[in-house]
C-alpha cells in the first residue's frame, strides 16, 4: 500500500472527525510519531476498559504491555509502512488481557514526512482466549471443569435405539485413543459427546474444542501448531493446541471449514505425532487424542470437496452418526420435561408441562435447528407463560411459519399438471412431460416432509447430492 496522505499539517484533529470515529464499532486510535496517543475512541474505551482521558497524552507502551519489537503500531512508526491482519495478545493497564488482529497504517502529512499512525484492532477474544475455545453445543451453555469438559453420557437425554446405539459406540470408542469422527445436524449434540468420550477415557490432559468456523483462516495454523518469536509481527512463543491438549482431547468441530491446505498439515501432524510451530523448524512430540465434528455425512463433504478423503481415512477411525431430532421423535417428550425442568430452577418457576396442542406440534414439526432448537423454544416459552402449562400461544410464532406447508398433490393431479403444461400448439413434448412429473413428484415428498430434504431423498429412493443436482435442476428449496 501507498504511503497514505493525512489532509493536516499536525496532529490537532477536528473534533468532527474524532466524533464520527466514536460512532463506530471498530477500535480505532491515532499515535503522533513518538507513539503518544493523541486519538482513542469509544469502541476501544468498551475494550480495554481503559478511559480515553487516561489514555490520550499517554505512550502506548504506557498503556498496554507491549514494546517495539511485539506492538504493530510502534513497529509502523519504525518503518514507515502498513501492517495489515496481525495477531496481538497483549493485557490493558486496566489488567484485561486482549487478543486481537490489527491493522496499522502510517500517517504523512502534505510534505511527506511522518506524523504518526492509525490502528484498527478487530477483537477475537470472543473465541476463548484462541487457546481455550468451547463451542456451545445443544446440550446447554458449557461451564468448564478444569479439564475443559463437564459432560458425561450420563447427560445424553433420550432412549431412542438410534441414540442408544450412538452412545453404545461412543462408549467403546472412549476405551481407546483411536480418533473418533461425529457427524450429524447442527444442534444434535456433538460436542456433548465429544465431551463424554473424553470425560469417559480417564486421560490426564485436558479438553479443547476449537470451532474451525469461527477463527479467521489466517489464523487457525497459528492456534492449531503454535507460533514462535518473531514468525510474524506481533508474534510470540506460544504452543499451540495440539501442545495445549497434550494426554488429553481436542475437538475440531466443523472439520469442513477448515480449507484443504490446513487439512494437509493437519494430516501430516496425525501421520507423524509431531508439531512444527510456525516460524520454526524444531519439531515437537505430541501425544493428544482427535475427535472431530461434521455437520453432514463424510461421504457427502468427500464428494463435495470439503475434505481430504485420506484425511478422513485419519480421522474417522470410529464415525458415530449422531440422529437428528426428526429421526427420533420419541425423545421430544424426554427432552421437553428436561428442559421444563431448567427453566424452573433457573428462572424460579413452577411449569407442569406442556398441552396436548403443543405437544402434537412438536411431535409433527421437522425441528431443522435439532435439540438446541427444541431448547431454545421451551425457554421462548417459559418466559411467556404465566400458569403450569405451556400453551400454543407460548411458541415461537416462527414454528407455525414453517408449519404452514401447502397441500401436497395427489398423483393423478400432478400428471394432469404435466401433460397440460406439456403440451403446446405442436402436440405433446414426452420428455417435458416426463421432466415435469419429476419435479411435481419432487415438490410432492419435499412438502409431505416439511422440507426435509435427507427423508425426501429417501423416500424417493434418491441419493442426497442427486437430489440436490434435481432440486437445483427444476429451481426447487427445502421451502419450496
Amino acid at each position: 500500500m501507498n504511503k497514505q496522505i493525512v489532509e493536516m499539517e499536525s496532529l490537532n484533529l477536528p473534533k468532527t472527525f474524532t466524533d464520527i470515529l466514536d460512532l463506530l464499532d471498530d477500535c480505532i486510535f491515532i499515535v503522533d510519531k513518538s507513539g503518544y496517543f493523541v486519538y482513542y475512541n469509544k469502541a476501544n474505551e468498551r475494550l480495554d476498559k481503559l478511559d480515553q482521558d487516561f489514555v490520550i497524552g499517554r505512550h502506548l507502551t504506557e498503556c498496554f504491555n507491549l514494546n517495539e519489537h511485539t506492538s504493530v503500531t510502534l513497529n509502523v512508526l519504525s518503518e514507515q509502512v502498513p501492517i495489515l491482519d496481525a495477531f496481538q495478545d497483549y493485557t490493558t493497564a486496566s489488567g484485561h488481557r486482549i487478543i486481537s488482529v490489527s491493522s496499522s497504517y502510517p500517517l504523512f502529512n502534505k510534505k511527506n514526512e511522518l506524523i504518526g499512525a492509525l490502528t484498527i484492532t478487530k477483537d477475537i477474544t470472543r473465541f476463548k482466549k484462541l487457546m481455550n475455545i468451547v463451542n456451545k453445543e445443544s446440550a446447554g451453555d458449557l461451564i468448564a471443569d478444569d479439564s475443559g469438559a463437564q459432560y458425561t453420557f450420563h447427560n445424553i437425554i433420550g432412549k431412542s435405539p438410534l441414540l442408544t446405539n450412538s452412545i453404545k459406540i461412543a462408549q467403546k470408542a472412549s476405551k481407546t485413543d483411536s480418533p473418533v469422527l461425529l457427524y450429524g445436524e447442527t444442534g444434535t449434540g456433538k460436542e456433548l459427546f465429544a465431551q463424554s468420550i473424553h470425560n469417559e477415557s480417564g486421560v490426564s490432559g485436558p479438553f479443547i474444542s476449537l470451532n474451525c468456523a469461527a477463527i479467521p483462516e489466517n489464523l487457525l495454523e497459528g492456534i492449531l501448531f503454535g507460533t514462535a518469536k518473531g514468525a510474524f509481527t506481533g508474534s510470540v512463543e506460544r504452543p499451540g493446541l495440539f501442545e495445549e491438549a497434550s494426554n488429553g482431547t481436542l475437538f475440531l468441530d466443523e472439520l469442513s471449514s477448515m480449507n484443504l491446505d490446513q487439512q494437509t498439515k493437519l494430516l501430516r501432524v496425525l501421520e507423524t505425532g509431531r508439531v512444527r510451530r510456525v516460524g520454526e523448524t524444531k519439531e515437537r512430540i505430541v501425544k493428544t487424542r482427535i475427535i472431530s465434528a461434521l455437520n453432514i455425512s463424510p461421504i457427502d463433504a468427500i464428494e463435495q470437496g470439503l475434505i481430504r478423503q485420506d484425511l478422513f481415512y485419519r480421522l474417522g477411525v470410529v464415525t458415530i452418526k449422531i440422529p437428528s431430532l426428526v429421526e427420533r421423535r420419541e425423545d421430544i417428550p424426554l427432552l421437553t420435561e428436561f428442559f421444563i425442568d431448567h427453566y424452573n430452577k433457573a428462572f424460579n418457576l413452577k411449569v407442569q408441562g406442556v398441552s396436548t396442542e403443543v405437544m402434537e406440534i412438536f411431535l409433527e414439526y421437522n425441528w431443522p435447528g435439532n435439540v438446541r432448537e427444541l431448547r431454545h423454544t421451551i425457554e421462548h416459552a417459559m418466559n411467556l407463560v404465566e400458569n403450569e402449562t405451556i400453551e400454543t400461544e407460548h411458541l415461537p410464532f416462527l414454528i407455525f411459519e414453517r408449519l404452514k406447508m401447502r397441500p401436497s398433490k395427489s398423483v393423478e393431479q400432478i400428471v394432469d399438471i404435466a401433460v397440460s403444461e406439456g403440451i403446446d400448439d405442436k402436440g405433446m413434448d414426452l420428455k417435458t412431460v416426463v421432466e415435469l412429473v419429476e419435479k411435481e413428484t419432487i415438490l410432492n415428498v419435499l412438502r409431505k416432509n416439511k422440507g426435509n430434504i435427507n427423508i425426501t431423498a429417501k423416500k424417493l429412493g434418491l441419493s442426497r447430492q442427486n437430489l440436490d443436482y434435481k432440486m437445483k435442476k427444476y429451481g426447487l428449496t427445502s421451502t419450496s
